[in-house]
């Protein structure tokens, strides 16, 4: 072979090379294009499930919404939401063009049955641990209804759990149209987004919790309402801090002559009747240093001046977010007998 040929095939060589070097950088770089796109879906995916968190209190719409989501992110081809309930899966959300995928799988899923612990559905739920087939069509640990997925166009499935209270509560299944489509990076957000639904789960579960606590605080307090209103025995709840009557029942109002509004607001010293002064700081007194009082025989001023004995008791009690006392007096036309104090002032 002459010099020249020698220089035209090293040319041609060089070229060859030149130009699969050139196409190699092509194929990356519309790769790496394709992966920066496809993360920058899986990144908005994130940011619509973090704004669903905020605003959706039903788990199932939770979960409808979040499979659309993933869908509309352009990348799975069907996406499914499987709840645990003892020893049954419940498919509670699908979206999805492959939905025909599940026309033929149980609903819900008996986690007893050999044929479906071996599955990846069941393994997640109960591991708890993501799980991933990147090819799909030839996986040995594939379920039994494979080839409905296979025939769907589905090449690559990811498990991601989904937790309640600590506990395993639920599998994300995301179906891709690719194999290999699930690498390292995809899986971590993925991951991101499943601890963000467990996180919702929690957050729905803390709304109702509170929501629940406060109805049974209502229904106390409508209850302690009513009996505080209907008792026949002469009541007020007074403020610890100043002392003010912030609520009197109509035994109290009957007794004075007055109506609830005329004494709400009123400090317990601003009026001509009542506990007479001196008795009254020891009552205060008593009440500061042990924390309620209990039998304590007082003299009390009627709407017409007359001083009658009267049975004071105050228990503590938090009222409208302050600290008061629930003050309870019976009024004695004299003293019991023996064995009962004289009136404080009177020792």
């Amino acid at each position: 072979m002459s010099a020249a040929s020698l220089l035209v095939l090293l040319m041609a060589a060089c070229i060859a090379a030149l130009l699969w070097g050139l196409a190699r950088q092509r194929r990356a770089h519309r790769a790496a294009l394709a992966q920066a796109e496809r993360m920058g879906r899986v990144l908005l995916t994130m940011a619509r499930a973090n704004r669903l968190v905020l605003r959706i209190d039903d788990e199932r719409a939770l979960f409808h919404e979040a499979c659309q989501i993933c869908v509309d992110a352009g990348d799975a081809a069907l996406a499914a939401v499987y709840l645990r309930d003892g020893d049954l899966a419940h498919r509670v959300a699908f979206a999805g063009p492959a939905a025909e995928v599940l026309r033929n799988v149980p609903d819900p899923l008996d986690l007893r049955l050999p044929e479906v612990q071996g599955t990846y559905t069941a393994r997640v739920l109960r591991d708890g641990r993501s799980a991933v087939s990147n090819n799909y069509v030839l996986d040995a640990q594939a379920g039994r209804w494979r080839e409905e997925a296979v025939a769907q166009g589905i090449r690559a499935i990811a498990w991601i759990p989904i937790c309640r209270g600590g506990e395993v509560a639920g599998t994300l299944m995301l179906c891709a149209r690719l194999p290999d489509f699930f690498d390292d990076e995809l899986m971590a957000r993925l991951e991101e987004l499943g601890a963000d639904l467990s996180f919702a789960l929690d957050s729905v579960d803390s709304r109702r919790a509170r929501a629940a606590a406060l109805r049974e605080i209502e229904a106390g307090r409508d209850r302690f309402q009513r009996l505080f209103d209907a008792a026949p025995v002469p009541m007020a709840i007074v403020s610890v801090e100043d002392r003010r009557i912030v609520e009197a029942n109509q035994a109290l109002c009957r007794r004075y002559g007055k109506t609830v509004q005329e004494v709400a607001g009123t400090t317990t010293a601003s009026h001509a009747y009542g506990v007479i002064a001196e008795d009254r700081d020891v009552f205060y007194r008593v009440l500061g240093t042990q924390g309620r009082v209990t039998d304590m025989v007082v003299r009390l001023r009627d709407a017409a001046g007359t001083i009658h004995p009267a049975v004071l008791n105050a228990e503590p009690l938090e009222y409208m977010g302050r600290p008061c006392c629930l003050i309870i007096s019976l009024e004695l036309q004299h003293l019991p007998g023996p064995g009962w104090p004289e009136p404080p002032s009177a020792r």
